[in-house]
């Protein structure tokens, strides 16, 4: 057997074939075992996890430097690919991926953590001494579960999809809290409608997680309702997000007007005052029932600007800076100002429209890098920070050491695999010039005790018209967990596109390790259909702690037993088994997202 020593160095010298004699005998070893049916001299027994058939292991464990490679022979299994790593000393190898067509063995040196799509092959990690990792499993409830008048939109199919949801083994339910239902007069509030639907999850021994909505339901791409702000709110002037052109965005309060008056208080005083009516009434089930309120900072309930207006914007475009505000203006001006340049008093002329790409503008293809380029995006990314630390503050007072709080961060894919990262710029995420827009945001959420929400994690490289676009969810989501795993405190996670196909519920499954909890988007009719009802329980079940040969015996075990909430719904199952495309064409021929504006969101 030869080995392709491709970790070391050209330059080593007698190390290199001392080493390389070194492993080309464990290699022989281990098969030599394949070829007489026993396991290696000296190894123990082995659990492996299985990522399922078409899948790769991820970049960073299949890499020249973080791999062994077989060569001179074939391998005629996935079992003989495995019996080979075991039949290494302990450390050596950690995992492999198996080439069927190439009859091909890859042995990993270092720990696999994700997986991409990868035709006619397998991943496999081996962990002889770690306690398979369980990720709570919560379902998304319907957007429009309570109705603008504060009633449940439907009091009789709601529970029945309940009950099918407490089949598939999930741990508990999100749902938006609504400013614009539950506070119509200033400091009156009525969660009533909120509590019933708290009591659907008390009866199913579930946990909640509350989301405090600040934002308006409606605007966003698969949005079901049309909630607005509060009318006291809404109808002010001078307070909201306002683009180059001067067109107002009243899907949230500008952060920028967080210290301005609207009547007898500021925009923070009424997320406190919120925030503190909440835990008021629900005073008894904080930390119990409601284990998680998660704080809406921005459009969409994340902590971002609207840079990507459904109403002027098209996938890919990198959208539009969100600051030409009186009061965003005052700050970029006092901050230019004091730095010395009163000439970077305005934000740039030259960043494009909201369906350009960053190759159409001046600033995306060499302002950025200016020095007035960096000023401007530090104070703009800046500028989000400061607001979440404001909001987190207030919910950590009002909440801390009675239930988690947490917050959600935007998946923005497309253009995150070119230089200037322009689709994450204009939504306030620095993270170019040698900047990390996610580790700089989970400092931000560790300083309040704020756990974090990403989304994306059913995306592959190989959605989302990555070539034409530049996009990269699995790289994103990487520098995500990257950058909140040396701080030490829990992430959750969601899908950003409503999926029930295999190779979807694979990729979300490969991140569960990282993970403390995932909230499956969004509950439907067409979730709880049979077929796609028995794929979403032995999900749970992986996420949970199963392996994917689990997976199997659970779908064959629940083959027949499955409920329904409603007779005749098995063709659209049929259909909905599929894969579900990530985009849709358009007459005009551009692409635009299926669900929730393509954006990881």
């Amino acid at each position: 057997a030869q080995v392709e020593a491709q970790s070391f160095d050209s330059g080593a010298g007698p190390c290199i074939a001392a080493m390389t004699i070194f492993i080309s005998m464990l290699l022989a070893v281990a098969l030599a075992a394949v070829a007489h049916g026993v396991a290696a001299v000296g190894s123990e027994p082995s659990r492996w996890r299985g990522f399922g058939q078409g899948s790769g292991c991820g970049k960073e464990a299949v890499t020249a430097k973080a791999r062994e490679e077989t060569q001179g022979h074939q391998v005629a299994s996935v079992d003989a690919c495995k019996a080979m790593c075991e039949g290494l000393s302990s450390g050596t190898c950690t995992g492999v991926e198996y080439s069927a067509t190439k009859s091909s063995c890859i042995l990993l040196i270092e720990q696999v953590k994700y997986t991409r799509l990868a035709p006619g092959k397998e991943c496999w990690s081996m962990a002889s001494d770690v306690v398979s990792h369980s990720t709570e499993v919560f379902i998304m409830m319907p957007l429009d579960a309570i109705s603008p008048d504060g009633s449940i939109t439907d009091p009789v199919g709601l529970p029945k999809m309940l009950d099918a949801m407490k089949w598939a083994g999930v741990d508990g339910f999100m749902v938006d809290v609504w400013w614009g239902v539950t506070e119509k007069s200033p400091k009156v509030y009525n969660f009533s409608a909120y509590r019933t639907v708290f009591e659907l999850a008390r009866d199913r021994n579930w946990k909640v997680q509350a989301v405090a909505s600040f934002h308006q339901c409606g605007g966003n791409v698969g949005d079901t309702c049309n909630i607005l702000l509060p009318d006291f709110v809404y109808e002010a002037q001078g307070i909201w997000y306002t683009d180059a052109d001067g067109e107002e965005d009243k899907e949230y309060i500008s952060l920028f007007a967080d210290e301005v008056l609207v009547g007898d208080r500021t925009p923070l005083q009424m997320y406190d005052d919120w925030m503190a009516a909440f835990a008021s009434e629900f005073s008894d089930d904080l930390g119990s029932l409601v284990t998680e309120v998660m704080v809406g900072m921005g459009p969409g309930g994340e902590l971002r600007y609207p840079s990507y207006r459904l109403s002027h914007w098209t996938y890919c475009g990198i959208g539009e800076f969100q600051c030409h505000d009186q009061h965003a203006l005052e700050s970029l001006n006092t901050t230019a100002t004091a730095a010395g340049r009163p000439d970077w008093a305005l934000p740039p002329n030259e960043a494009g429209g909201y369906s350009n790409f960053p190759h159409d503008t001046e600033f995306f293809t060499t302002g950025f890098q200016t020095a007035y380029g960096e000023f401007f995006l530090d104070w703009y990314s800046g500028a989000l920070k400061d607001h979440g630390h404001r909001v987190l503050g207030k919910a950590k007072a009002i909440f801390q050491d009675r239930t988690q709080i947490s917050g959600k961060v935007a998946g923005i894919h497309w253009w995150y695999d070119s230089k200037s990262h322009a689709a994450e710029a204009t939504a306030g995420y620095y993270n170019t010039n040698s900047r990390n827009a996610y580790a700089e945001i989970a400092a931000v959420f560790k300083d309040s005790g704020a756990h974090m929400d990403f989304t994306c994690l059913e995306m592959d490289d190989s959605d989302q018209l990555a070539a034409t676009c530049h996009s990269d969810p699995q790289g994103l989501v990487m520098q995500v967990l990257d950058a909140t795993s040396p701080l030490g405190f829990p992430i959750g996670a969601e899908n950003a596109i409503q999926r029930f196909d295999e190779a979807a519920y694979q990729q979300m499954a490969s991140y569960r390790d990282q993970l403390h909890d995932f909230t499956y988007l969004r509950l439907t009719e067409l979730l709880t259909s049979r077929e796609n009802l028995r794929n979403f329980r032995a999900f749970a079940s992986v996420m949970h702690g199963g392996t994917y040969a689990e997976d199997e015996e659970v779908h064959a075990e629940v083959a027949e037993d499955a409920p329904q909430t409603q007779d005749g719904n098995e063709k659209a199952a049929e259909q909905s088994v599929q894969r579900q495309p990530a985009e849709v064409a358009s007459k005009d021929g551009t692409m635009k997202a299926a669900l929730r504006g393509t954006a990881c969101v």
